[in-house]
């Protein structure tokens, strides 16, 4: 049956979540498929745990883990695949909130991703493997804004010439070993890689005529030539400068989503001013930029419903952009 999957929920899941996993996951195998051009072999297995603390000892329980492995996986993730045992594991605890859930695609991306790649995944490298997973989170229905996010900040990185060199990001070992500003921006930079792969593949299926090429043993250079005749140097060379064009020069602040802005463009570690203006006064407090160039925040939730004015300060000029916020936030919060 399309969009079946062996659900195994946590009695702790109400009735009513119960529904929105099997909704989303209905929606989430077709899209999957349809990436790859192929079925599952078979119905996706998908644990998803009630809160933290199932969802760790899920981990002992279900997978195998030594404790000391589980703590880290569980304190470092909201889903997660383990590829030895094609089984997927969700904490809907931390994933509940995040409408639309887009953390059940990136692992179902995975696991599709194991079958896609047989008998040659030696070929694929973490980037491409990690970044389809991410842009996979991005083009669920109403998430547009992880893609706009994904793109802005992958400018911000092009932008301030601290984009991850590729080839540094081609082993598992060393994409693991990226971690705190890294290991988020790697990522985003990946995720914009493979959007741009998959431009210049083109057709309607551009990732499966990829993987494709890659099971018949040719690797990613090879495979992109063939199907582009381009060649892959080109593309790692141009990448910085695809990245940055897709936005407008400079620095900026952006409305990513409607309550959440971006600031980009900004030299690494540097202190700008933050002001949110709403119903009830203004707020400044100082922001610094990450390693990377922009910085992703958000009006709080406890604020009130109205309008909100945010401004960037550096030393060179004021950004603004206006958003709205709906939800009715906590009549307590003064500011």
């Amino acid at each position: 049956m399309p969009g079946a999957a062996d659900l195994r929920i946590d009695t702790a899941v109400s009735r009513d979540d119960d529904e929105v996993v099997a909704s989303t996951v209905a929606g989430d195998i077709p899209a999957v498929e349809g990436e790859f051009d192929r079925a599952f072999a078979a119905p996706p297995v998908i644990y998803v745990f009630g809160s933290i603390e199932s969802y760790t000892e899920g981990f002992v329980r279900i997978f195998g883990y030594p404790r000391a492995t589980t703590t880290f996986v569980a304190e470092n993730s909201v889903s997660f695949f383990e590829p030895s045992l094609r089984l997927i594991a969700v904490n809907w605890e931390a994933v509940r909130s995040r409408q639309p859930v887009t953390s059940i695609r990136h692992e179902l991306t995975h696991l599709l991703t194991l079958d896609a790649c047989t008998p040659r995944c030696d070929l694929v490298p973490a980037w491409l493997n990690e970044g389809q997973a991410r842009l996979a989170e991005a083009l669920v229905p109403g998430a547009e804004w992880r893609l706009l996010r994904m793109r802005y900040e992958a400018a911000s990185m092009a932008a301030t010439g601290t984009v991850l060199p590729l080839n540094s990001l081609v082993s598992q070992f060393a994409w693991n070993a990226l971690t705190d500003w890294a290991g988020y921006f790697k990522y985003q930079q990946s995720a914009r890689a493979v959007e741009l792969l998959r431009e210049d593949i083109g057709g309607t299926v551009p990732i499966a005529r990829l993987y494709e090429r890659l099971r018949r043993g040719q690797n990613l250079a090879q495979a992109y030539s063939a199907l582009t005749d381009k060649s892959f140097d080109d593309f790692v060379v141009g990448l910085p400068g695809r990245m940055r064009a897709a936005v407008p020069a400079g620095q900026g602040l952006v409305v990513v989503a409607p309550t959440s802005y971006l600031v980009y463009g900004f030299p690494p570690a540097s202190t700008i001013t933050i002001t949110v203006s709403g119903p009830r006064g203004s707020e400044s407090s100082p922001m610094v930029i990450s390693p990377f160039g922009s910085n992703f925040d958000g009006i709080a939730p406890t604020r009130i419903r109205g309008n909100y004015t945010i401004s960037a300060q550096t030393e060179t000029g004021v950004f603004t952009v206006k958003l709205r916020k709906e939800d009715a936030g906590d009549p307590s919060d003064m500011r």
